[in-house]
């Protein structure tokens, strides 16, 4: 009888510190996910401000108001999806 105590004392015991170790992955991972949420929308944002300040740039030297702006603007906007895809296919090699 004693026998079985210290068994399932030793048992729970692994399964308390599994338990631990499982919480501590799963805070891990929700970190993780709020770090890729933060480089995703900075990359689209860098990518359209650098666009829209391009597209300014132009629209002073040329004297054409709004299309370098809305020229540019599309580009950044392109940019910064393919830096989201290209972070997003690094991400899935990884795994």
């Amino acid at each position: 009888m004693n026998y079985k105590n210290k068994n399932l004392q030793e048992l729970n015991k692994k399964i308390d510190g599994l338990k631990k170790l499982e919480k501590k992955n799963e805070n891990k991972n929700k970190v993780n996910g709020a770090s890729f949420g933060f480089k995703i929308s900075t990359e689209i944002i860098a990518a359209l401000v650098v666009g829209v300040g391009i597209g300014l740039i132009v629209d002073n030297y040329f004297n054409s108001k709004p299309i370098g702006l809305i020229i540019f603007f599309i580009f950044g906007a392109l940019a910064g999806f393919l830096n989201v895809y290209r972070v997003m296919r690094r991400i899935e090699k990884q795994r």
